[in-house]
Order: structure tokens, then C-alpha cells, then sequence
């Protein structure tokens, strides 16, 4: 098996289990049967993949929040990064209110209820409001590197907590009734390009500014593979594993945009995991390069997100 089917196996398994863990057992025929229902049989769609897609961007903040705070201190992009910094915290906060409680405007209706999604929401915060508050308090050119260190180091715990948020909310909402197994597999895997994308960021920083520099090129060289095996998948389906090709020609385009800024990025990234020393203008160049790759790839995800309610 190749190393691509290896890492989607995983992603499907991740939907998989989530859907049975919430509704029982659904195969994939039962999927296709109740696609097929009648319209009249659908209960009314109360954001289902909007609330996958808004859990899945608070791993990518777990993220963009550590590579601006990074950038800012290691005086790069230093508009950006401050700007980028102070809206990753408010968009953290806006996406877990409406989480919790319903945002018409990022189309979620109602309040959660379910007890297991409101302590998974809960134990997040618990994590993510330190790593916020420590990352806040970053200078320009401060040469806070014990600061960053530490930030990078509880990003980990956060995006566990992201993850399990993202498999419970999933196992709620991935319903037939409102989300086919398919489209939130191309929700899920989509989505997760966003949190790749910052993740490299955040690596790059560090790798350039000497903080934790092992550490971050093992992780870097990682996420990498995983970025690119997954774009790949998306741009052409990987039928073995259920993953489809794209389902529109805007998707094929948005995803055609994503390759071809991947592909002029991707020697730098290289040269980075072999010691090769990035000047500021690369780094800046880099900075708002996965900024637009994020960008996006969330462009990208709103299409899935819009296809996946065309049959309700």
C-alpha cells in the first residue's frame, strides 16, 4: 500500500468511526439509498458541514496563531503578523460561540445540546485560552524564543483537542439525512490542506529563527509528504480509498490554483530541511504565501460545503 492510501485510509477511517460512533452503523449503500430519498424526507439542515468546516478551521488557528506570533517576534511581515495574530484570536472566539451557540451568519442554526460535543468544545478552550494569551504577548523583534518555544510546544495538545471536536461533531452531523460520508470525507481532507498550510508556516519560522529546530524540520518534513499526498488525492480522487474526484469545474480550478502555488514553493521548503538559511524577503515571501494557500484552500472547502447540499 502506498504511503497516499496509508495516510487517506486514515482519514476515512476517521469518518468512518465517527458516523458509527454517533448513528450506528451506516454502510455506504445505505448512504446511496437515502441520497436517493425524497426531498420530503430530509430534516431541515441545521449547518451540518458548516459546523464541520468551522472545528476543522480551529486547528488551522492552532497553527496560524503560532506562525504569526513567530514571524512578528522575528520581526518578518511585521504588519501582517500582527494583524494576522490579533484576528486568529478573535476568530477563535467568534467560531466557538457559534459553535455553542448557532450563528445564522456562518450558517448554524440552534444551540448545541449534545453533551459530548459541549464538553469536547469546553476542553478546547481550556487548552487553546493559555496558548492564546501567551501568544499575545508577542513583540517585534523581542527575541522571545522561549516564549515561542513554549506556545509551538502546547499547540499540540490543542489540535488533539481539535481533533476530537472535529471526530464528535462529525459523528453528529455526518448524517444521510443532511451529509453524505462522501462529501464530509472531502470536507474533512480539504479542510485539514488549511491546517497543513499553517503548520508549515509555523515550521518555517521556526526553523529560520533556531527555535526547536529539530523538532520543527521532523514536523515540517512530515506535514510536507502529508500535504502534498492529500492535494494530490483531491486533484485527481483516490477511488480505493473513497475519496472522489473533483465534482465541479470551479473545485478542479480552486485546486488547480493550490497546485500551481504549492509547486513554487515547495524547492524553498526543501531547501529549508536541509539547512539552507532563508533571507527576510523569502521568509516574508513564504508568510504570505501559505497565508493565500489557506485562503485558498477554504475557498475551496465553501465549494465542497455548497456541492454537499445541492441533492437536499
Amino acid at each position: 500500500m502506498s504511503k497516499l492510501q496509508t495516510q487517506l485510509r486514515k482519514s476515512v477511517a476517521h469518518c468512518v468511526f465517527a458516523i458509527r460512533n454517533g448513528l450506528g452503523v451506516l454502510t455506504i449503500a445505505t448512504l446511496g439509498l437515502a441520497s436517493a430519498a425524497s426531498a420530503q424526507n430530509f430534516a431541515t439542515d441545521v449547518g451540518s458541514s458548516e459546523r464541520i468546516n468551522l472545528a476543522g478551521q480551529l486547528g488551522t488557528l492552532s497553527q496560524r496563531i503560532i506562525a504569526s506570533a513567530c514571524n512578528l517576534n522575528a520581526g518578518i511581515a511585521v504588519r501582517e503578523s500582527n494583524a494576522v495574530l490579533q484576528i486568529s484570536a478573535n476568530q477563535f472566539e467568534r467560531i466557538n460561540d457559534a459553535l455553542l451557540y448557532g450563528n445564522r451568519g456562518f450558517g448554524i442554526l440552534g444551540e448545541e445540546s449534545r453533551p459530548r460535543t459541549l464538553r469536547a468544545v469546553s476542553e478546547l478552550a481550556d487548552v487553546w485560552q493559555p496558548l492564546q494569551r501567551e501568544a499575545l504577548t508577542a513583540e517585534v523583534g523581542a527575541n522571545q524564543s522561549d516564549m515561542i518555544a513554549s506556545i509551538a510546544v502546547q499547540s499540540v495538545p490543542v489540535l488533539d483537542e481539535v481533533n476530537i471536536l472535529v471526530s464528535e461533531i462529525t459523528a453528529q452531523y455526518a448524517d444521510p439525512v443532511a451529509l453524505l460520508h462522501a462529501d464530509a470525507l472531502l470536507i474533512d481532507i480539504a479542510g485539514r490542506q488549511r491546517m497543513l498550510a499553517q503548520r508549515m508556516s509555523k515550521n518555517v519560522c521556526l526553523i529560520t529563527s533556531g527555535i526547536e529546530v529539530e523538532a520543527a524540520r521532523e514536523e515540517l518534513a512530515a506535514t510536507i509528504e502529508l500535504f502534498d499526498t492529500s492535494l494530490s488525492a483531491l486533484r485527481n480522487g483516490l477511488e480505493s480509498v473513497g475519496v472522489r474526484p473533483p465534482p465541479t469545474k470551479r473545485i478542479e480550478e480552486g485546486l488547480q490554483f493550490v497546485v500551481d502555488e504549492w509547486t513554487a514553493i515547495r524547492p524553498v521548503l526543501d531547501a529549508t530541511l536541509i539547512g539552507t538559511q532563508l533571507d527576510e524577503n523569502t521568509r516574508t515571501r513564504l508568510f504570505g504565501a501559505f497565508l493565500g494557500m489557506e485562503a485558498r484552500m477554504n475557498n475551496v472547502v465553501f465549494m465542497y460545503d455548497k456541492n454537499s447540499k445541492l441533492g437536499l
